[in-house]
This record gives structure tokens, sequence and C-alpha cells, in this order.
């Protein structure tokens, strides 16, 4: 029993010894912490890297590359709530740096807040992430996916625009050019299984640099298709503007057959609008086109194609009145401003006029320098 006292004494006593030892063992610096952390990431050991990122932004707050350091660390152990929280505390310290928008971004993404993540997304991209290539073209991709989901077809389009003058092929690229061709409000991750084939071939027949110059290709490809899938939604429609610069009749017809299949597609009868327009058919579009409004009321394009119907058809004031609400809908987009301004030269306000074709000017600019491409209007 005695024994057993003295060897429990002992082993306390070594215990308070080696604290002792510890207490008086001084703390690492923060430049020797800062040492051991950047040792830890070079070399790929993530869970030290946050653990000493972290010892270090308690140390220095207002230290940013020491929470980029920490937010990315989180980042890739998938720990993103922990990550945002990280970037938003970057941001705080540099407003104008991008790169923490971006990954504050992506870490809403993957936590499935997805209205702001795009927000976020959108802010890093007009404060750019300096020469970081492949962080640009992340969170374009993820613009590009997420305003697929949003239904806002358009604009994902003009994003995956940058994709295609890199000749960008890749399976994740061509699937969100089919979802958007084909007008699904989801993500790649949210499409049914069953459609995966459908989109895929649709991506590779709507996508440019999957054609390589061989655009019969693609006719072939949704030939097939529509035989197989005679009334699968916006299918015909998908077809029709692949057909509209080499074929506008043809096109026409798939535009008439997609409303037949689908009544309230409104975008295949603004496009219908659009070739009565070219062909001089303005009475015609003005009835189209004032069909598409009730359909969509708060559709900026369909009322661009009224107002662009009217003017054809010398009804100026009334063309306005629908421009203008076109550009209050959706502002950013160019064309409805250079519209706007032809619709104020007809009706001799050259200062108006003035005005919007330097607005789309600007936002014109804007697209060229996001996209690495030059845009026009319709």
């Amino acid at each position: 029993m005695s024994f057993a006292r003295s060897t429990v004494a002992a082993v306390l006593l070594v215990l308070a010894a080696n604290s002792l030892c510890a207490a008086q063992k001084p703390a690492l610096s923060f430049d020797e912490l800062k040492a051991r952390a950047e040792v830890a990431r070079s070399n790929n050991q993530v869970e030290e890297q946050v653990k000493l990122y972290h010892r270090l932004v308690s140390l220095r707050p207002e230290w940013g590359e020491g929470w980029w350091y920490f937010g990315t660390g989180l980042y890739d152990l998938h720990r993103y709530e922990e990550a945002l929280t990280a970037f938003q505390h970057l941001s705080k310290i540099d407003g104008q740096d991008g790169s923490s928008w971006a990954l504050m971004g992506m870490s809403e993404f993957e936590l499935k807040r997805y209205e702001d993540s795009l927000k976020h997304l959108f802010r890093a991209e007009e404060l750019g992430v300096g020469a970081n290539q492949e962080m640009l073209l992340t969170v374009r991709y993820h613009i590009a996916i997420l305003l697929n989901r949003a239904g806002q077809f358009e604009w994902a389009h003009d994003h995956l625009t940058a994709f295609s003058w890199l000749a960008d092929t890749s399976d994740p690229i061509v699937e969100a050019v089919g979802i958007n061709a084909l007008r699904m409000p989801v993500l790649p991750s949210e499409l049914p299984a069953e459609k995966l084939d459908l989109v895929m071939q649709v991506g590779r027949a709507s996508w440019e640099p999957s054609l390589a110059g061989h655009p019969e290709q693609a006719i072939k490809t949704f030939e097939d298709l529509v035989a197989k899938y005679p009334d699968e939604p916006n299918l015909h429609y998908a077809y029709g503007a692949r057909l509209l610069d080499s074929d506008p009749a043809a096109a026409e017809r798939e535009f008439q057959k997609e409303v037949k299949i689908n009544p309230t597609q409104v975008v295949a009868r603004i496009q219908i609008v659009f070739l009565k327009l070219k062909q001089g058919d303005s009475e015609d579009a003005v009835n189209l086109a004032r069909d598409a409004v009730k359909i969509a009321p708060d559709y900026f394009l369909a009322h661009n194609a009224l107002g662009r119907s009217l003017l054809a058809d010398g009804k100026t004031a009334d063309a306005i009145q629908e421009l203008q609400k076109a550009v209050q809908l959706e502002p950013k987009v160019p064309e409805s401003h250079f519209d706007l301004a032809e619709a104020y030269r007809a009706a001799g306000r050259k200062l108006d006029a003035q005005k919007e074709t330097a607005e789309f000017a600007r936002i014109k600019s804007l697209r060229e320098h996001l996209n690495g491409a030059p845009l026009t209007p319709q």
C-alpha cells in the first residue's frame, strides 16, 4: 500500500516538474508561428495550416494574408461555414479584394445559399481577382450555372461566352451550355439522370468549339433529337436558335413548333418577332410581341421586342414607352439602351439619345472586358 502511494507521489512530482518547465518555456513569437504555418502550407499539411493561421490571426486580427490562408485551409477541409466567416472578415479588411468575395461566394455555393453566392460572385467579377485565371474562370462558371438556375438564361449565356473564346469543350461547360440551351432552371447537380444524355448532346450541338468548323454535325444531331423527342420542352427552340444564322426560314418553323408544343414559351415567340422585323412585317411583329408581353409582363425582352416592333411600325411614342420598360426591368443589358437610343433619335430627342448611346457603350465595354470578346446588338 505504501509502495503504491510512493509511486503515485513520484508520478505527480514528475508531472509537476514537466508543467513547470512548460510554463517557463517562452511562447513562440509571431514570426516563428508564421514560419511554421508557411512550412505546413507548402507541405500541404492543411490541418496544421489551419491551426497555426488561426493562432496568427488571433494575435493580429487585421492581418489579411493570415485570414486568406486560414480561410482557404478551411475551404480545402470542406469546413465551409467557418471558411465563410474567415472570408467575410477578410472582405472587411480589404473590401476591394475581389478574391475574398470570390471565396465567400464559393463557400456560400457549397452551403447552398445560392442567392448570396451569386451576389458575392458578381461582386468578385466586378472587382477582379488579379492574375488568377483559374479563379476568374471558376467565378464565371459558377455565375453561369447559378444564372441558369435562376432562369436568367440570357445572362448565363453571356457568361459562358468567355469559355467559347477559350475553346473549352470540357464536360462541365458542355453540360452548362446544354442546360442553358434547353432553358432548364436547374444546377448541374440537380439535373435528373434521365436528362443527362439529352443535355450533353444539345450542349455539344449548340457549342461552337465542339463543332470545330463542322456545323452540319449540329444540324444532324438536332434532327435526330427532335425525331426522338418531338415533344421535349425547348428542344425545338434550341434547334431554331442553332439554325438562325444559316437558315432563318427553318429556324422560324422550329420556333413555331415550340410555341405549338409549349404555348407559354415566350422566347420562341420573341425570336419569331425579330424574324418578322427582318422580313419587314412590322404589323405581324407587333401582334406577336403584344402576345409575348401578355404572357411575360415582367420579361425585359418581351417589352424590347414590342418596342422595336412599334418603332418599325411608325408608333414612336408607344415604342419609347416599351423600350423604357425594358431598360427599367434589366438596366444592365446594353442592347436595350441601344434600341431606346434609336427610338429617341426617331422622336427627335437628341440629348436622350446621346445619353442612352453612352450607356450602351459603357455596358458593352464592361461586357467585352469580362467576356474577353466583343458583343454586338441584335
